[in-house]
């Protein structure tokens, strides 16, 4: 981490606040609150923690001190998507590290476990790709910063239906996956209730060891689609297993798709090409003055390109910020738990963020075209 530098310098910083931005000079006052960050930074799943983090630093690049001079420090911490590890983690800095407030990048099944160890330690935990309905449910200090899988199982099979106008579909879902069996039981729920018929639902596991002959049978049976809300590599063992059976649906996957497989899988990147996936943000909307800011900041920073995980680590960083900034004691974490909570129309990256009383995120989902490597925008949803 850089020094603070003494001597009275004032460090002219912009600050995002509640409702809008101005410039303040802050005077540093030499303190340092510390914040946590927990995520997969290795592993299968290391793109939400490896790019989130990026997103973080950037950030903070811009928002290195609250309003009183308080400078945020980062203590980071590798959970491997494991949800053991994670509850372990939070225990330890609530504990030993003594953090105001702890941003996640872990996936729904370790924010699921996480809630209850936030609510026995009363410390402020706002979860950024996590996105199943049940992990602020009953939960006091766990927040969302992600839309959940209700809307976006809801916006997926609506896209389907009324914007391409497509009648038949064919899913495949991953039922160790609690994102994945939500988001497709609500998908399916939305499109059977529009007027559209799923003709096969195929669980992931029972079909691994022949993909090629579950397309066919889906392409036999009439399909005119696939919902794949499954990880990145069954989307690319699916896409790979259409072609070879001679089918070309249309292609629909979920959040963060294109991030990961850019991460994780580069060399097979093409094969996504011409697919649609829901996400967060898409390469060709327009910014808001934060998202030209921290995108600035980004790109001085690292040498690897912006994406989805990037750009959720970038708004929660804000969002804290913004929450600690509304309360007198910097450290006092239950003020900061009711100003996440009470965080109303931030300005994101590509357009407002709120969190509600509940904990529950509400912004805006994209539904992206995969064009060239990057996320084609087509149509924003409210």
């Amino acid at each position: 981490m850089r020094r603070v530098l003494s001597g009275g310098m004032l460090i002219v910083i912009l600050l995002m606040l509640p409702a809008c931005e101005e410039i303040s000079a802050i005077q540093p006052s030499g303190k340092q609150i510390t914040i946590g960050i927990i995520g997969p930074m290795t592993g299968e799943d290391r793109a939400k923690g490896e790019d989130g983090l990026r997103g973080i630093k950037a950030a903070r690049h811009l928002m290195p001190y609250l309003d009183n001079g308080d400078a945020l420090e980062l203590v980071v911490e590798d959970d491997h998507n494991d949800s053991q590890e994670t509850t372990r983690l939070i225990r330890w800095m609530a504990e030993e590290k003594q953090v105001a407030a702890i941003l996640l990048l872990s996936s729904s099944a370790q924010a699921l476990k996480a809630g209850a160890i936030a609510d026995a330690y009363k410390l402020p935990v706002l979860t950024l790709p996590a996105t199943h309905t049940d992990v602020v449910k009953d939960r006091e200090y766990i927040s969302q910063l992600a839309f959940d899988n209700y809307f976006q199982g809801r916006v997926a099979a609506m896209f389907l239906r009324d914007d391409l106008l497509l009648d038949r579909v064919a899913i495949v879902s991953n039922v160790t996956s609690f994102n994945s069996t939500q988001l497709a039981e609500e998908f399916i729920r939305k499109f059977t209730a529009s007027g559209g018929q799923v003709t096969d639902s195929f669980i992931l596991d029972q079909i691994a060891d022949d993909y090629v002959a579950a397309m066919r049978q889906a392409q036999a049976k009439g399909a005119e689609a696939l919902y794949l809300p499954v990880g990145a590599g069954n989307v690319l063992d699916l896409v790979e297993a259409a072609r070879e059976s001679g089918w070309d649906p249309v292609i629909l996957g979920s959040d963060g798709l294109l991030a990961t497989v850019l991460t994780q899988y580069a060399d097979q990147g093409k094969m996504l090409e011409g697919i649609y996936a829901t996400d967060f943000f898409s390469h060709y909307m327009p910014r808001t003055d934060f998202g030209e800011r921290v995108g600035k900041a980004y790109d001085q920073l690292f040498d690897v390109a912006s994406n989805t995980y990037t750009g959720l680590g970038s708004e929660g960083y804000m969002v804290l910020a913004s929450a600690m900034n509304r309360c007198e004691d910097k450290t006092d974490r239950d003020c900061i738990n009711r100003m996440v909570r009470d965080s109303r129309n931030l300005e994101g990256v590509i357009g407002y963020i709120s969190i509600s009383e509940d904990g529950r995120g509400m912004r805006p989902i994209v539904v992206n075209a995969i064009r060239n490597g990057q996320m084609e925008y087509i149509v924003k949803v409210y």
